[in-house]
This record gives C-alpha cells, structure tokens and sequence, in this order.
C-alpha cells in the first residue's frame, strides 16, 4: 500500500503540472525525481539512474526516430507534397462526402500539432454551401483528423508505447489495427446522417491518380518498412530521408536548415523524461511492487487498463501525456512483459480520453474555425468515441 502511495504522489504530480501545460519532459523529470526522493534514494544515486535510461539504446534510437519524423514532415510540407496530395485526392474522390472525410485523414498522416486547423478550409470549401450544420462538419473534421494515430509510426505515442512497454513496434501497430477501422467505420456510419450524397464537380484523371500514388510514397514506404519488413523505425525513417534529400536535389544548406527547422529540443526532452521515469521507476523497486499489489487488490486488470490512461487522456489532451505517465505502470503492473491487446486496449481508453478531452487543441481550433457549438459538438462524439472503444475492449477480450 505505501508503494502505490509514493506512486500515486508522483502520478499526481504529473497530472497536476501537465494540467497546468507545463512541458511534458521536465513534468516527467519532477515526476521521477519525487519518485526517488520518496524512495529515499540520494541526489547521486539518481543522476546515476537519469544517466543510465539518457544513454540507453531504446532511448536513443527513439530520438532519432522522432527527429526524423519531424524532418521527414518538414520535406513534405516545404516541397510542395502535401498540397499536391490534397489537390490531386479532391479530384480522384468524387464524393463530396467522401472527400470530406478523406482530406482531414490525409492531412492527418502527418503528426502536425493542431493539425485540424489546416484541414479545417478544406471541409469548408467541399461542404461549399450545403445545409451541413457547423456542429456536424466540426464533427468530420476532427474525427477523420485522428484516423493514424494508432498506428503510424510518424506519431510518437504509438512509438512511445512501444518503447515504454518494450513491444516491437510491428507487433504493436498490427494488434492495434482495428482501432482505425473502426474509427474509419464508425464516422462513415455515424458522422454523415442527414448527409446527402452529392458529386464534386469535374471528372476523374488518371494523372491525378499517379500524383495522389506518388505524392503517399514517403508515407506508405514507412508503414511497410516498419511493419512489413521490420525494420527498426529509425533506420527507415534515416533511409527515406536520405532518398528525399537526393531526390529533392537539397544542398548542404539546405539540409542543414532543414535540420534546424525541425528538430526540437522539446521533443527530445520528452523522451529524455518519459524513460527517466521508467528508469527510475525500476531502480526504487516500485516497479516490483506493482503487480503483486494489484494481484491482491482483487480489482479486475481492465478497470486499471481504462481508468488510469482515459483519465490522463481526459485531463490533458495528449497523447504523449497519458503514454509517458501511465504505461510505465502499466508495464509494471504486467510484470514488464505486457500482453499486445493489453495495451491495445489501455492505448484505446486513452484515446477516448484525448477525444474526449476540453483541452485537446486540435478540437478547440475546429469548434473555433467553423463556430460550431461545444456542446452540440460533443453530442455527435460521445457515441462514436465510445464505439472506438468497445474495439480496444473486444481486442482485450478476443
């Protein structure tokens, strides 16, 4: 009982400053550092520990990955890729609600935070001036905007899952599979009533069809690379930049400012803190304690599963947030060998939880873009965000 206490005060910390939009890092460095201290281990003893989950292979290669995620999206956006991708797929979609639902799936390949306000015109102008009510097209925005999120490897929660948890990230991206059918599903389903079908004006071309193939290339040649062929993530991502690099005729320069465009210190230190933790985690022996806790407790493993990330996922709106503060426990918890549903599921009652959240930026900058009501918004969501659930549970249970 004293472990999940200590716990618990760090768990607590982390929510209380992540809250308060602190950065997600330094949240997760004061989270290990209370940890350690409440574990009485010394200032030595946990710079030591900090030290030891930095230089971690894991560790690194995961920053490596996330920073030539974010390279890899800065090419496709400064070259033009992107545009080319949405105009070409508006002419080979010819259903404007097709097109509707696809133009933010497509902008939502790329980990773009508030993302959904670029997608946002572009509803607009396809829902041109039909008697869509702002409140449904805010609903198609953001929904169809958060299509990959549980399984590309160009966004780091699903990485940061996989790492925490020590999953190969093939295996992890294919048990999570049915969560974006049935996000896919259920917005077909749901998200166009009162809908009608309606033709985009023009005529399919075949040009536009090989434009659309192309221009998805970096992107799909991820996903196969990753979990077709299994390839570490950040030896396909340093491929597929290099090729873009050559292809794009970029000069020393141009590479370099590139690279200083893209990476972040941020996104390094949030991996650098999300590990610490973990790291420390393990060495005060908390880790230990865990399952057999929870083993007496007598409360069923699902209910921990969809408490703790759906509340984090509530709280803070992000992703990385409910990942990095819930899936180190839940690892332990598991005995550090979790099941591949098992976190399917804890990932999907996250993710309820960002959908769901009032602080999660992408649905505050639609909401915003189409002045849609809050509340009439929500109505549509509560349903759909719980079907995408009960996919993450029958994954649980199958």
């Amino acid at each position: 009982m004293i472990d999940l206490l200590k716990i618990g005060a760090a768990f607590g910390l982390i929510v209380l400053l992540l809250r308060r939009r602190w950065n997600l890092g330094l949240v997760m460095l004061c989270g290990a550092v209370l940890l350690g201290s409440l574990y009485r281990m010394g200032p030595v003893q946990q710079i030591r520990v900090a030290f030891a989950s930095t230089m971690d292979m894991v560790t690194i290669g995961l920053i490596t990955a996330l920073a030539l995620i974010m390279v890899l999206e800065n090419i496709i956006r400064k070259r033009g890729v992107l545009k080319r991708m949405t105009e070409s797929l508006n002419i080979v979609v010819r259903d404007r609600r097709v097109s509707m639902a696809v133009l933010p799936g497509v902008i939502g390949l790329l980990p773009s935070a508030g993302g959904a306000a670029f997608s946002a015109p572009m509803v607009q102008e396809v829902a041109g001036r039909s008697s869509i009510t702002p409140e449904r097209k805010a609903f198609i925005n953001y929904w169809f905007r958060h299509i990959w999120e549980y399984v590309s490897p160009l966004y780091p929660g699903v990485v940061l899952a996989a790492a925490v948890t020590r999953l190969p990230l093939n295996s992890l991206l294919l048990s999570q599979l049915p969560l974006p059918l049935a996000v896919i599903g259920v917005g077909a389903l749901l998200g166009f009533q009162g809908v009608p079908k309606e033709a985009v004006p023009g005529k399919r071309d075949m040009a536009a069809v090989k434009t659309l193939f192309v221009s998805l290339l970096p992107i799909t040649a991820s996903l196969v690379m990753v979990i077709v062929f299994k390839i570490n993530l950040a030896v396909a991502m340093t491929s597929i930049v290099a090729a873009l690099f050559l292809i794009y005729r970029y000069s020393f320069r141009e590479i370099a400012v590139t690279l200083r465009e893209s990476l972040s210190i941020n996104v390094i230190l949030m991996v650098i803190g999300i590990m610490v933790f973990k790291g420390m985690l393990e060495a005060s022996g908390a880790i230990d304690a865990l399952p057999a806790f929870f083993t007496r407790s007598g409360l069923p493993p699902a209910v921990i599963l969809f408490a703790l990330p759906f509340t984090v996922g509530l709280l803070t709106g992000l992703t990385v947030g409910f990942v990095g503060s819930t899936f180190p426990i839940i690892a332990a918890m598991m005995g550090g060998s979790p099941d591949p549903a098992a976190v399917t599921f804890a990932f999907a009652s996250g993710f309820a939880g960002v959908m769901l959240s009032p602080t999660h930026l992408c649905l505050l900058l639609t909401v915003r873009y189409f002045n849609a009501d809050m509340a009439g918004t929500y109505r549509l969501m509560y349903a759909p965000v719980f079907l995408v659930f009960l996919a993450g549970l029958v994954r649980l249970l199958a």
